[in-house]
């Protein structure tokens, strides 16, 4: 199990320490060469990664790293000193907007150009009718949003 001990130096300042213990022995605190001691708590490497989960890779110097992200590590590290931490995935809304254009036909009648995101859709029949299915309603809105 991995710890982070907590000592000051001869000046004053904290310094942190990443110590390896192995289960069932308890820890052991030997002041010589530490300065005195602050603070002993249970240590987890963090690891953020949103697609691929943490692994660990020992290269030919005996250097132990997390990877993907080549964090480098104590070599008595295992993948439970990991705390894999997993962004949570935004949720956008894709914006909505309405727009009513009068017909010149049939004054009185309205037809609706709705727009979410950059999709564009109206109500009148004439989409049908223009082969590339853009009624004059549709392009005025595109035109007037800048899409």
């Amino acid at each position: 199990m991995l710890y982070k001990f907590t000592n000051t130096n001869k000046y004053g300042n904290l310094r942190h320490r990443i110590i390896y213990r192995p289960n069932g022995e308890g820890f052991k605190f030997n002041p010589k060469g530490f300065g005195p001691f602050v603070n002993v708590q249970p240590f987890k490497y963090e690891y953020k990664g949103e697609m691929l989960p943490p692994s660990l890779f020992t290269d030919q110097q005996g250097q132990k790293y997390i990877v993907p992200s080549w964090q480098k590590v104590l070599p008595e590290t295992t993948l439970e000193d990991i705390n894999w931490v997993k962004p949570k995935p935004k949720k956008v809304k894709p914006q909505k907007n309405e727009f009513k254009f009068e017909s010149k036909s049939d004054p009185g009648h309205f037809y609706n150009v709705t727009v979410i995101g950059e999709k564009v859709d109206c109500t009148c029949s004439g989409k049908w009718r223009a082969k590339d299915r853009q009624c004059r309603h549709m392009k005025d809105v595109k035109k007037q949003l800048g899409i």
